[in-house]
């Protein structure tokens, strides 16, 4: 397959202060909105259809930027397939705007609300496409700004409570991204010609040199720190849920 070099234009450091006012502006506006957008209008499958829309538009432009030509024709690497939490959101946001009801979508909205708030702030904290992008391209905007779309629709599907969330909601989640992370395995294992395929970043590090996420005690190692960091950031989504069931087992 043949690579298109890119060459970037005011390249983004890691971790840099530009990197963290694209990290943080989204964040607190898709916060802000979330509660407004919530109190407003409650759960209103109009908002998943904008964010649905939104989200495929951004797909779009992805494509138009990473396509690569071979010679059976243009092709979307192996490395853009929609198989990390992110993009594939787009595809869990097409099924929820067209459940029948919030009963039957319960399973679907109570693992999308953590894996979107988490997922898309470790994309935008710890992005790989930062090597690829740079401030005078478009797609740096887009990248962050599906990513804060992302974080907005997780806050509104919590804000908006179109259920109560229980702890059997969190054990199916954490049950749930388990599975996915043993698929990603296999994934990963099934494009493995593709040196740059690193789908939910179970091949390698997004980053070099990141002080918890790095390679340098093994692979072993390394996968127990992704899957603890994973349980801490849902659990985290869904601490008030779980101090709320304690609460009641001790009265």
């Amino acid at each position: 397959m043949n690579r298109i070099v890119y060459e970037i234009s005011h390249p983004i450091r890691a971790f840099s202060m530009t990197h963290m006012l694209f990290l943080w502006i989204p964040i607190i506006c898709a916060i802000i909105l979330a509660v407004f957008v919530s109190r407003k209008y409650g759960y209103n499958k109009k908002v998943i259809w904008t964010c649905l829309v939104i989200g495929l538009l951004c797909e779009m432009e992805k494509i138009a930027f990473f396509v690569v030509e071979t010679e059976g024709g243009f092709r979307l690497p192996p490395n853009h397939l929609p198989f990390n939490l992110c993009p594939m959101q787009i595809i869990l946001l097409f099924f929820l705007a067209f459940s029948e009801s919030i009963e039957k979508s319960r399973k679907l909205i109570a693992f999308m609300f953590p894996t979107m708030i988490a997922g898309a702030f470790m994309g935008m904290l710890i992005p790989e496409a930062i090597h690829f992008h740079g401030l005078a391209e478009f797609a740096t905007y887009r990248y962050f700004f599906y990513h804060g779309m992302v974080v907005f629709c997780g806050f509104y599907l919590y804000f908006s409570k179109p259920f109560e969330y229980n702890i059997k909601d969190y054990g199916m989640t954490i049950f749930l991204l388990f599975c996915m992370l043993i698929a990603g395995i296999w994934v990963n294992a099934f494009f493995g010609w593709d040196t740059d395929v690193n789908h939910m970043f179970l091949v390698r590090p997004s980053l070099p040199n990141l002080p918890v996420l790095n390679l340098d005690n093994g692979y072993v190692v390394y996968i127990r720190n992704v899957i603890l960091l994973g349980f801490v950031l849902i659990s985290s989504c869904y601490l008030p849920v779980i101090i709320r069931t304690f609460r009641k087992k001790q009265k």
